[in-house]
């Protein structure tokens, strides 16, 4: 495959996307409690839309108002009040040239009674996994199927050229396909039964592209797998499916975001065991970043879906096309991940969840940046945008501050794409770098960009016992360069609030090195004790938001 083969036409069902590249269903947090799409929320899905993305499919949509929600400002479709709002949405997407699917969900057991107005969750089986359950009735299969095929009829009427049933990642209708979750004694305990009948439900209403996300894998020995998951799509097939999705993960650690410790588009061997038993068009998501990734990709899939990534850079399809440097989606599940209660954000990408902001002022003049990390890169990335005539000062003899400093060998090698992104964009924007120079500000026509905080030291020690009883993310990077040399212990504590897909990789990787992973904290015992906690660390993407209204506010006009 080649570049060209991402931007070649294909029909999907009876609709044709202008390109083979399509935005992953996300939750984001900016629909309204209502359910339907805010005005934020519609800039924010055409903003990826001007970047010539050729199929947008939302996040997962609820279906009614009972025990379908699975986070509090999800979008729902589960009432003809709310589609004059989801119409302005595909009226916006239309008009900047691509299509629009919805994603119908309902959340089964994956959600609490608070989430779903106080209900008990309901699922296949009486197996909870956040709050008790309820094992479906036959009553409960039928309303279920109902509200599949009626929020499909709504999603018509609303202008949506297609849905897509939400039959991953843990899912009420991945709850159904997985043999390790459904456990019915009756003709149910055959999931794929109940996807049929809503397939065929929703064909013989309503005149609409269906198709289904499904986990290639779910990580179990007794959840699904390729060879399953490939038999359940000719079946689909067979009912009137119009594409596979795949995806992977159901409720543990591991899931289709995977944080930078696993490699990228890494379910492509699965993809390819259902790819070889069906002709309709197959959709691939999973860590895809580069333009290379995406060929990789696209060697198997018809349509290559990118998540994370166009968070990070909305304009990716362009700027693949005209080679310009593309901003990274680095892959922290820092601010994408555990949106229940929250809006989405991006480390890397200070814009995402704002785009109702005008642009920038312009400017001009020439202005002196001081401090060649994130933070000062940014804001040197800003300023020749507004048109200012930028000089960016290093004292080191390499741009990217404290990011040069990592020792966990995963973050360097993601990291540093960060750091590759912003030199060649500020080489572009005509920024003159001047390295190995210790500057000072000396009128206004000066910005200093330096970090707000420095990293605690790493010990310089070898043969000792070390202790880490911290959530600092500049210890858990230093265990790794500590373990070579002494004897390393690190708390259950010290994980807390981390990613858990990054968190159980972290751990992991730890033990490979020679970390020892301890539940209790001692007292006495060893050498060295690294112990501090903070509730808000200093991060990557502080320190570029920082930048960005550095570069955003200088010399504006009140």
């Amino acid at each position: 495959m080649t570049l060209d083969s991402l931007f070649e036409p294909i029909s999907v069902g009876n609709v044709v996307l202008k390109n083979r590249i399509a935005m992953s269903p996300m939750i984001s947090n900016l629909a309204t409690v209502e359910g339907y799409p805010s005005d934020e929320h519609i800039a924010y899905l055409a903003e990826r839309t001007k970047g010539d993305v050729g199929l947008i499919i939302t996040e997962y949509t609820y279906i009614d108002k009972i025990d379908s929600r699975g986070s509090v400002n999800q979008l729902g479709l589960y009432s003809d009040e709310l589609l004059p709002k989801f119409f302005r949405l595909t009226e916006v997407i239309h008009s900047l040239g691509s299509k629009i699917f919805v994603q119908l969900v309902h959340v089964g057991r994956k959600t609490r009674k608070e989430i779903i107005w106080g209900n008990t969750p309901i699922a296949p089986s009486k197996i909870p996994l956040m709050d008790e359950v309820r094992e479906m009735t036959k009553e409960d299969i039928e309303r279920v199927k109902r509200e599949f095929i009626e929020a499909s009829a709504r999603a018509k009427r609303a202008g949506f050229d297609g849905v897509e049933l939400h039959g991953a990642h843990g899912y009420l209708l991945a709850q159904f396909l997985s043999p390790a979750v459904n456990k019915r004694e009756d003709e149910y305990r055959d999931g794929a039964r109940l996807v049929e009948e809503i397939i065929r439900g929703i064909k013989e209403k309503v005149n609409i592209v269906v198709g289904i996300r499904m986990s290639v894998t779910e990580f179990d020995n007794e959840g699904l797998n390729p060879e399953l998951v490939a038999e359940y799509a000719k079946r689909f097939e067979r009912a009137g499916i119009d594409y596979i999705h795949l995806s992977a993960g159901r409720d543990g650690p591991l899931s289709s975001s995977m944080p930078f410790y696993y490699s990228r588009v890494s379910f492509i061997e699965g993809a390819k065991v259902v790819r070889e038993a069906i002709k309709i068009p197959l959709f691939l998501v999973g860590s895809i970043i580069t333009p290379e990734d995406a060929i990789k990709a696209r060697g198997v899939a018809d349509v290559v879906v990118l998540g994370r990534e166009l968070l990070a850079e909305p304009y990716w399809a362009v700027k693949v096309r005209k080679g310009l440097p593309i901003r990274p989606c680095i892959r922290c599940n820092q601010s994408c991940r555990g949106v229940i209660f929250k809006e989405v954000r991006c480390d890397v990408n200070p814009e995402l969840g704002w785009e109702l902001l005008p642009p920038p002022q312009r400017g001009e003049g020439e202005v002196i940046v001081v401090g060649g990390g994130v933070k000062g890169l940014e804001a040197s990335r800003v300023l020749a945008l507004r048109g200012f005539k930028v000089t960016l000062y290093e004292k080191r003899d390499k741009l990217g501050g404290q990011l040069l400093d990592l020792k966990d060998p995963w973050k360097v090698n993601e990291f540093s794409t960060l750091i590759d992104y912003y030199e060649k964009e500020l080489k572009r924007l005509e920024v003159k770098v001047v390295l190995n120079t210790e500057a000072k500000c000396e009128d206004e026509n000066c910005i200093y960009a330096l970090p707000d905080e420095e990293p605690p030291e790493m010990p310089s020690v070898k043969g000792e016992r070390i202790l880490i009883d911290s959530n600092l993310y500049a210890y858990h990077d230093y265990a790794f360069e500590l373990a070579k040399y002494n004897e390393v212990y690190i708390t259950e504590r010290s994980f807390r609030g981390l990613d858990r897909t990054r968190e159980y990789l972290l751990r992991m990787n730890l033990e490979r090195a020679g970390v020892r992973i301890i539940k209790e904290t001692p007292s006495s015992g060893f050498d060295v004790v690294l112990s501090k906690f903070v509730d808000d660390q200093y991060t990557i993407g502080k320190a570029i938001q920082k930048g960005y209204w550095l570069g955003r506010n200088f010399k504006t006009i009140p």
